[in-house]
C-alpha cells in the first residue's frame, strides 16, 4: 500500500514536470474546496436561523406541553397535580386555558385566543422584560385585566393610556338563541394593563387574561385546562420526564417537547436535509473534474504503467494508484474545503461582517450562523464517499 501510495503523492504534489494535467488536478482540488466550503457555509447559516428563532420561541413557550389528543381542554384532578408536580426535574408546572374569542375595540374588531395564566406566569418567562408599554397585570379584585400583543394592540390601534377598555366575545356553550343573536354570545371586558412584544406570531395571537377570568368568561369549572405547560431543570433531562408524564396520564393525552410544539421546527429540519442534498448533488456535479483529471493522467502515464508492470508490478496496484489518486484529490479539496468554510463562518458568527440593511427592522444586525461540528463529520463522510466513487471509476478502466 506505500507504494502506490507514494506514487499517487508525488503525481499530485510534486514539484517537477508542471503540466496541464497538474493544473487540471490543481483544479479539481479548488472546485471541490469551494463546493465543500459553501455546504459548511450554507448549514451554518441554516443552523444560525434556527438559533435565532429557538432564541425568539424559547422566550414564551415550555420545555414541555400538555395536551388532550381529542377536544379542546380537559380536566386536571387535584390527584393528577400532585403526581406530576412530584415527578423529579420539573421545575414549574402551570395550567393553562386557551380559547379563540372576538375581540372589540372602538370601532375595530380582530379574531384572536385569550390565554388565561396563573399569577405567577409571567415570573417564569420574565415577561416583564417584554412589556413595550404600559405595565404586566392580569390579576385584580374587581377589574379585569389584560395584557394584548404587540402585533394586536398595532392593528387595533391600542394605546393602554386611552382608557378604554376591551370588549371579548365568545359563543355561550349554554345559551343560544336565534331570536336574539347577542344573547347567543358570552361578552367581558378587560381593562388593556399592558402591552407585550415576544415574536411576531405571539404578537399578533394573543391576549393574557388571569385563568380565573378565562374559565368563569368561557363556562369552564376550576379543573378545565387547554393545556398543561411544565418547565424542567436540566434539559437533558426532558426526554425521560416526557416519558414519565406520558405513562402517568396515559393515551389520551400528548406530550410535547418544544421541537413538536411549533411546525417552524419541522420546516426548518426538512429545509436543512434539502439544502443538504442539493449542496451534495452540486458536489457531486463538479467532482466529475476527478474522473476527468484521473483518466487524463492514465492517458499521459502509459510509460510509467508500461515501465511498472514490466518490473512486475500487478494490475491491480497500477489500478490502485489511480484510485488513490482520486481520494487525494478529494481529501485535499475536502480538507481545505472544512477549513476554509468553517472559517468564514466562524469570522462571520463571531465578529458578524455581513449585516443587514440597517434600517431597524431587522431582530439582528448581523447575518446569523452557528458552526456545528456534526456539519463537518456529514460533510466529510459524504463527500468522501462521492471522492470514493468518482475515483473507482476511471481506475477500474485500466487495462493491460
Amino acid at each position: 500500500m506505500r507504494l502506490p501510495f507514494f506514487i499517487a503523492r508525488r503525481y499530485l504534489f510534486s514539484k517537477r514536470n508542471r503540466n496541464a494535467i497538474n493544473i487540471i488536478s490543481g483544479i479539481s482540488v479548488l472546485v471541490v474546496a469551494v463546493s465543500v466550503a459553501a455546504l459548511i457555509i450554507v448549514l451554518s447559516s441554516i443552523n444560525g436561523f434556527g438559533k435565532l428563532i429557538d432564541a425568539q420561541i424559547s422566550v414564551y413557550a415550555p420545555d414541555l406541553r400538555v395536551e388532550i389528543k381529542k377536544g379542546k381542554t380537559f380536566s386536571i384532578t387535584p390527584a393528577q397535580r400532585s403526581q406530576i408536580k412530584s415527578i423529579e426535574g420539573i421545575k414549574h408546572f402551570e395550567e393553562i386555558l386557551e380559547d379563540n374569542v372576538l375581540l372589540n375595540y372602538k370601532d375595530r374588531q380582530v379574531i384572536c385566543t385569550v390565554k388565561g395564566v396563573s399569577e405567577h406566569y409571567p415570573e417564569i418567562y420574565h415577561l416583564e422584560e417584554a412589556i413595550t408599554q404600559g405595565i404586566y397585570k392580569t390579576h385584580g379584585n374587581s377589574i379585569n385585566y389584560g395584557i394584548i400583543g404587540a402585533g394586536l394592540a398595532y392593528n387595533l390601534g391600542l394605546s393602554t393610556m386611552s382608557g378604554e377598555i376591551l370588549s371579548l366575545w365568545i359563543p355561550n356553550r349554554k345559551s343560544i338563541s336565534i331570536l336574539n343573536p347577542s344573547g347567543s354570545f358570552n361578552k367581558i371586558n378587560l381593562v388593556p394593563a399592558g402591552v407585550i412584544s415576544l415574536d411576531a406570531e405571539f404578537d399578533t395571537k394573543y391576549i393574557l387574561s388571569s385563568l380565573s377570568t378565562v374559565r368563569e368568561f368561557t363556562y369552564r369549572d376550576s379543573t378545565s385546562v387547554s393545556s398543561l405547560e411544565i418547565m424542567v431543570h436540566n434539559k437533558s433531562e426532558i426526554e425521560a420526564i416526557k416519558a414519565e408524564i406520558e405513562g402517568l396520564l396515559g393515551d389520551d393525552y400528548r406530550v410535547k417537547d418544544l421541537f413538536e410544539q411549533f411546525d417552524v421546527y419541522k420546516v426548518m429540519k426538512s429545509e436543512r436535509l434539502i439544502t443538504f442534498i442539493i449542496m451534495l448533488f452540486i458536489i457531486f456535479i463538479a467532482s466529475f473534474s476527478i474522473v476527468g483529471s484521473i483518466t487524463m493522467l492514465i492517458i499521459e502515464k502509459k510509460e510509467d504503467i508500461f515501465t511498472l508492470i514490466s518490473m512486475g508490478s500487478s494490475l491491480r496496484m497500477i489500478k490502485r494508484i489511480f484510485f488513490l489518486e482520486g481520494l487525494l484529490i478529494t481529501g485535499a479539496g475536502t480538507f481545505f474545503g472544512l477549513v476554509l468554510g468553517g472559517l468564514l463562518s466562524y469570522l462571520q458568527q463571531t465578529f458578524g461582517f455581513v449585516t443587514f440593511p440597517s434600517d431597524g427592522n431587522y431582530i439582528v444586525d448581523a447575518y446569523p450562523v452557528d458552526v456545528q461540528f456534526i456539519d463537518f463529520v456529514y460533510t466529510f463522510i459524504s463527500v468522501s464517499v462521492i471522492g470514493i466513487l468518482l475515483s473507482l471509476y476511471p481506475s477500474t478502466k485500466i487495462n493491460e
